[in-house]
């Protein structure tokens, strides 16, 4: 984001809005790179909710990829590496999941299986700067998941009419 405000108030090109009928229209799906697929899937589906919408193989008929489905149309994509594997670069700092009730959602975890932090749902409940409430964990490999709880105050449910009523059906 601060790229992109840099840029624009440098004069830089932008890309039009996404309403004008060219330019980006959804963020569709993020990917990540696991060392052990079985061990990731526990934690996508079996502890965070998510369903396997499809596999992709690899000639030996070894998954090349696994598409997780968030919602009607947004996927987490997540490549099976070997555990000696360097990271890919550039590495994706988050991934931003909202969910209905944040402190619901940490409970379900933690009765799932996922250990979270002593102060985890007193951190939880403390209202971020941009009007959501919001906890990181991780994924086995590493990888950061923000999930948000939205609020009818929330900045991006400002922006978003789909984000604005998720936010006003956690009340």
């Amino acid at each position: 984001m601060a790229v992109f405000c840099a840029l624009a108030a440098s004069g830089a090109p932008t890309l039009p809005a996404a309403d004008s009928g060219i330019g980006v229209q959804a963020l569709v799906h993020a990917g990540v790179s696991v060392t052990d697929l079985d061990r990731a899937l526990h934690f996508y589906i079996g502890q965070l909710g998510l369903k396997e919408a499809f596999r992709l193989p690899k000639p030996d008929g070894t998954p090349k990829l696994v598409y997780l489905q968030v919602n009607d149309s947004t996927f987490i994509e997540i490549f099976p590496q070997p555990a000696h594997t360097p990271p890919q670069s550039p590495v994706v700092f988050h991934i931003g999941l909202v969910v209905k009730n944040l402190q619901d959602t940490l409970h379900a975890l933690q009765a799932n299986g996922y250990a979270l932090a002593a102060n985890a749902f007193e951190k939880a409940a403390k209202l971020a700067d941009d009007g959501t409430y919001y906890f990181m964990v991780q994924d086995p490999d590493g990888n950061f998941i923000e999930l948000s709880q939205m609020t009818p105050d929330a900045l991006e449910a400002k922006a978003s009419k789909m984000l604005t009523k998720l936010a006003q059906s956690a009340k």
